[in-house]
């Protein structure tokens, strides 16, 4: 069931909640939708005691319209409305992806002593991307199924095209796309800065990075130096895979979060322990 959270009648939040124990914000990049997160993400954690939190970031799915939300602390403002609703008291994860990432940064900047764990996959970072040319790895020539359109989404995206791959863009990237408010996306997600700086608040949280080292949206150097700006950072770079990286590499993901998630449980024992 879709809930939302609102700052006016056209600043709003949809969310999906699933599950229960520490909440976890799961975030998705631009021009996608919560299902897409929520399609790559559940496989992965399924029965863990998460409350997993899918969100629609404002301006894309079920958070439109969204001409109320004016600059990027805005969307802070409603996740903290979220978080007031879920969890107003005590630790909470967060998880995004390209953009996503972007604005988990920015929520744990605002929240440093609540934030339990942060996991970024292919985040985007501010400022001019340092990319690598468009490769493919493989292509079974999976793609000519496609309608035109789509196979055109799903070339400009996967760098691996396999029958596995193709499958999972029908199932968990395809019902994500739909329209989106462009003028929002430019003004409050991907814009910046944020009054709390990622950049400049300490967090000492459990931190994972996962980039492909084929990924010519946002690349992968920059996002390697998270490792100097987050103390527990975990930073790995999967090679031959692309910004689709949760959908080209599940089993390394999953495996990467398996371990993140046991890190956020010992840093909890320890702080019950004191």
């Amino acid at each position: 069931m879709t809930m939302t959270v609102e700052l006016g009648p056209s600043a709003s939040l949809a969310y999906d909640a699933i599950g229960t124990g520490i909440p976890l914000l799961a975030l998705h990049g631009a021009y996608s939708a919560r299902g897409e997160v929520r399609g790559f993400l559940e496989p992965m954690i399924a029965g863990r005691p998460l409350r997993r939190l899918y969100v629609d970031l404002p301006g894309h799915g079920d958070s439109r319209p969204s001409a109320g939300v004016q600059q990027p602390d805005d969307v802070l403002d409603l996740v903290d409305r979220l978080l007031d609703r879920e969890a107003p008291s005590g630790r909470f994860l967060v998880l995004g992806h390209s953009f996503g990432g972007h604005v988990a940064r920015a929520i744990a900047a605002r929240h440093p002593d609540r934030v339990a764990g942060i996991a970024l996959i292919c985040p985007a970072l501010p400022g001019e991307q340092s990319t690598p040319p468009p490769a493919v790895v493989r292509d079974d020539h999976v793609s000519g199924a496609l309608d035109p359109d789509l196979r055109a989404q799903y070339e400009g995206y996967f760098v691996v095209r396999t029958t596995e791959t193709l499958e999972r863009f029908r199932r968990a990237v395809v019902p994500a796309i739909g329209q989106v408010d462009e003028p929002t996306l430019e003004r409050a997600i991907t814009a910046g800065p944020h009054a709390a700086d990622p950049d400049r608040v300490a967090v000492t949280c459990s931190v994972l990075v996962i980039s492909g080292r084929r990924d010519h949206w946002v690349g992968w150097e920059r996002q390697q130096l998270l490792g100097d700006r987050y103390p527990r950072a975990t930073v790995v770079t999967a090679g031959d895979a692309g910004h689709a990286l949760p959908h080209e590499r599940p089993g390394l993901v999953a495996a990467l979060l398996s371990d993140w998630l046991e890190i956020v449980d010992l840093d909890a024992d320890t702080r019950r322990q004191r």
